[in-house]
């Protein structure tokens, strides 16, 4: 089994396809997956970090390697401006 295999999250089969592909409102495009074993549809974010956020991916990076070169956290806040509480919450 490799490590980035795609699962259903509903049966954990591994017999999934793609099937069909949406736009988010960074312009970036995802897929839908359909499961043969129980045909449930799923988003490939699904049990993920990336579920439910609608930060870019981009601009999450930019923030960590920020933090990871040295920056603090109040400077981080103002620079980019978003909370602590954001930054705490969901990337750390």
């Amino acid at each position: 089994m490799s490590l980035l295999e795609r699962r259903c999250p509903t049966c954990n089969s591994s017999e999934i396809k793609g099937h069909s592909r949406y736009t988010i409102q960074s312009g970036e495009t995802r897929w839908i997956y359909h499961c043969l074993e129980c045909g449930s549809y799923f988003s490939e974010t699904k049990h993920t970090f990336l579920e439910g956020l609608r930060t870019p991916l981009s601009r999450i990076a930019m923030i960590l390697d920020a933090l990871n070169d040295g920056m603090g956290i109040n400077a981080a806040c103002r620079v980019f401006n978003v909370s602590k509480n954001t930054i705490y919450n969901q990337w750390c």
